[in-house]
């Protein structure tokens, strides 16, 4: 009867452990995804190839800690297109360098996010709505359509960096999380032709 009732008690203590070790489990996971670019669309316009692309797994607690600390962030996004010639070195037609940096407005309680292929910047109360914003290429235009071979391959690269922010000497002592912000996506390579 004793080996029943400690077997039983064994049984229901392993089972209350069993969820909370899961959400550990599953928490730890999502903490250890690295950056990732896991979405690139190309569509056109009358005029341009544009470019829709998301990172995902890009940001910390460290990281939004600090932008709320008044320490800005900045994702560059480095983009190549190439038109591939079999037998032959593809052919280099853009390489553009992007920046959406995201900064907080303790006083306005605002988040605002700056874009290099706009002209305004976008502010908003939402972290969750300038997160969605920073990771997001949305339409960018990448090259003129009349220029396209019809056709023809090309190979769109693309990939996402953090930024180091430049602080004066001796913040780096005050501040040294910073370099653990530190990130790079693997290039991402989409083929396409028109």
């Amino acid at each position: 009867m004793i080996h029943i009732l400690r077997a039983t008690l064994f049984f229901l203590f392993i089972s209350a452990l069993f969820p909370a070790f899961y959400a550990f489990s599953s928490l730890q996971a999502e903490k250890d995804k690295e950056p990732v670019i896991d979405e690139v669309v190309i569509s056109t316009t009358n005029d341009y190839v544009l470019l829709f692309a998301t990172v995902s797994h890009c940001f910390t607690d460290e990281m939004l800690e600090g932008v709320r600390n008044g320490i800005p962030l900045t994702f560059r996004f480095d983009i190549r297109l190439n038109r591939i010639q079999r037998n032959w070195f593809d052919a280099k037609l853009i390489e553009h360098k992007i920046n959406h940096t995201l900064s907080y407005n303790p006083i306005k309680e605002e988040y605002q996010v700056a874009f290099a292929e706009k002209k305004q910047p976008e502010v908003t109360r939402s972290l969750k709505e300038a997160k969605e914003m920073m990771v997001n290429i949305d339409g960018l235009r990448l090259y003129p359509l009349n220029n396209i071979r019809v056709s023809t391959p090309y190979a769109l690269k693309i990939k996402a960096t953090l930024v180091e922010n430049t602080f004066p000497f001796s913040m780096h002592s005050i501040i040294p999380f910073t370099s653990l912000w530190n990130f790079e996506t693997d290039w991402r390579t989409v083929e396409f032709s028109y």
